[in-house]
């Protein structure tokens, strides 16, 4: 897979050094477009096979400060595919001037590279400067290292756009533009399928106008998250009412049947929101969850993290943040609950891969098994972590087992540089504090052991950290192991330095369209747990919570209940830090 190489604006240099123009975007927020996005896609011939997604996740109307680049003159990185050209050449404030543009670009989304040509005309009377371009395969750079799948599209097109911008505010105000491709996707085979040479034309018109600027400490802004907090609470708490009326049958492969999982999700999420669980919905939804048969690892795990809700004390989470508290708290079970939590761990014990040792290896799949993979390892052990909490303990040879896994499939790669995260409690103190310590190389984490992606490395962050604290909490973790386990978890988060992105899953090769909700989730976990409130000076939660109100729809969803749920959790920011003062 081709490694995306950055949009390198070759600008003449009196075209840069005589124009200023920077972005004034509120510092760590950003701003919010009125955005409409047409999409016209048609192949040729009309039954043709076309296997390759093209559309990574959502894209709403925003500009995040933290994407610009060191000048705020234009968002940094490549695209992530073609619905992000248009705004990233509109919102370069470097060409100002009447001129030419070169740009070289990599594979967006698993596409063939390209190179890119714009005309920019000069900058009107009322700040409206219209640019023209076309977009080119590039042989020599698909002759390079690296490799594309089979199914690569090569990209020809062309395309025009109008912008104003508003000197006075160091915004563009406006733009629209239209953007014509035309792909050749070249014969190859899959399998005993041949795929015949086949073309895809499209055609993107896009408009954004009327930015509002958001900045993090906004009293509008935070009643806005406040809303948008409310009404996916009101919109799953509806759900749950009517799934209630429903029954639930089990499903045909019980480690794959999600609905006691949807259920307890839906559950912890309006826990963590604030509901009260005697109201009359969760109070039938929670007696719902006791009488299922529950056997696959995700369901387990999430069950498990809902009763940890249903008994957590109140104010625990602002004591932890203050440091009053070291961990969290016990939560205290009625028998009944306990017992129901305690045989949820003995089934959650046995989903392992049973191809290794689980003394000194141990990693989860859906049921037992003999394949692992890193999602329902995180999901395990935050349920064991959970269940820890409700009284119900876990060996300290798992622990130590787990930890072994994620330090064995971490993959390292990108060049070492210096920490740079900072916690809730440095940032108050100080400003922003640079973490320091020697420098790491980044380590991600994939599905499996291969080709890292945003959410499994949040995943690796999340599940070392739960092995680390668990171990410290009993006083039973070599000192080595943790001392290994410290450095992953910040190599982790050195990832992120690189590949930070809120607006989908981020890989190094490209973006993903897939778990957009789950990844946020997993983000504000990973970070929570550790108390960073910062990576790179990127505040993540602000970022995150521009995306998802963007995204948001009127009836205050996401989408599936599922997302909604992970946006709520999201926008909440509820997981408890895992030991403070470390």
């Amino acid at each position: 897979m081709r490694t995306h190489a950055l949009l390198a604006l070759l600008l003449p240099a009196a075209l840069l050094t005589a124009q200023q123009l920077r972005w004034q975007l509120p510092e760590r927020g950003g701003a919010i477009y009125q955005r409409k996005l047409q999409i016209e896609s048609d192949v040729e011939p009309k039954d043709a096979h076309v296997p390759d997604p093209w559309l990574i996740g959502q894209q709403p109307g925003t500009l995040l400060h933290g994407e610009l680049d060191a000048d705020r003159l234009r968002r940094a990185g490549t695209p992530a595919d073609w619905r992000e050209l248009l705004p990233q050449l509109a919102f370069d404030l470097g060409p100002m001037r009447a001129g030419k543009v070169r740009a070289a670009i990599a594979t967006i989304w698993r596409y063939q590279p390209v190179r890119i040509e714009v005309d920019y005309s000069a900058v009107d009377a009322n700040g409206e400067q219209a640019f023209t371009g076309t977009i080119e395969f590039d042989a020599k750079a698909a002759r390079g290292e690296g490799a594309v799948p089979p199914e690569a599209a090569k990209f020809t097109g062309k395309l025009e756009g109008r912008r104003r911008i508003d000197a006075a505010r160091g915004l563009v105000t406006w733009f629209e533009g239209r953007l014509d491709l035309l792909g050749d996707y070249p014969a190859w085979k899959e399998g005993d399928r041949h795929h015949p040479v086949r073309r895809r034309t499209l055609r993107i018109t896009d408009e954004w106008r009327e930015p509002q600027l958001v900045a993090p400490d906004d009293a509008a802004w935070n009643t806005r998250i406040a809303d948008a907090i409310r009404s996916s609470a009101t919109h799953l708490r509806q759900h749950l009412g009517e799934r209630l009326k429903q029954p639930f049958a089990p499903g045909h492969d019980p480690y794959h049947d999600m609905q006691p999982g949807e259920l307890a999700l839906t559950l912890l999420a309006l826990r963590r929101s604030g509901e009260d669980s005697r109201e009359p919905v969760l109070a039938a939804g929670f007696d719902q969850l006791r009488k299922l048969v529950i056997e696959g690892t995700y369901s387990l795990a999430v069950a498990i993290l809902a009763f940890e809700s249903l008994y957590t004390p109140p104010g625990e989470w602002a004591e932890l943040r203050a440091g009053r508290l070291r961990a969290p708290m016990a939560r205290v079970l009625p028998p009944e609950d306990l017992e129901l939590v305690r045989g949820w761990v003995k089934a959650l014990l046995d989903n392992v891969d049973t191809t290794v040792d689980a003394a000194y290896l141990r990693r989860w799949h859906y049921g037992p098994s003999k394949e692992w993979d890193n999602s329902n390892m995180q999901y395990a052990l935050l349920g064991l972590y959970g269940a820890q909490l409700c009284g119900v303990e876990t060996s300290p040879t798992v622990w130590t087992a787990a930890a072994n896994h994620w330090l064995q499939c971490a993959i390292t790669s990108g060049p070492a540089v210096a920490p740079d995260f900072q916690s809730h409690k440095e940032i108050e103190k100080a400003g922003r504090t640079r973490a320091g310590g020697k420098k790491l190389q980044p380590r991600g984490w994939g599905y499996h052991d291969a080709d890292p992606t945003g959410s499994m490395t949040t995943a690796g962050i999340t599940g070392l950290t739960v092995c680390s604290s668990a171990l410290r909490l009993s006083k039973k973790g070599n000192a080595q192991l943790l001392a290994d386990c410290d450095e992953a978890i910040r190599a982790g988060f050195v990832w992120f330095q690189h590949w930070m992105s809120v607006r989908h899953n981020p890989r190094p090769t490209h973006g993903d369209a897939a778990w957009h909700l789950y990844y946020l989730y997993g983000l504000e976990r990973a970070c929570e747990l550790n108390q960073v409130a910062r990576i790179a000076g990127r505040d993540w939660y602000t970022e995150g919570a521009i995306q998802l109100i963007a995204t948001q729809r009127p009836d205050g969803s996401w989408g599936s209940p599922v997302d909604t749920a992970f946006g709520l959790l999201f926008l909440k920011k509820t997981a408890l830090p895992a030991i403070t003062g470390r």
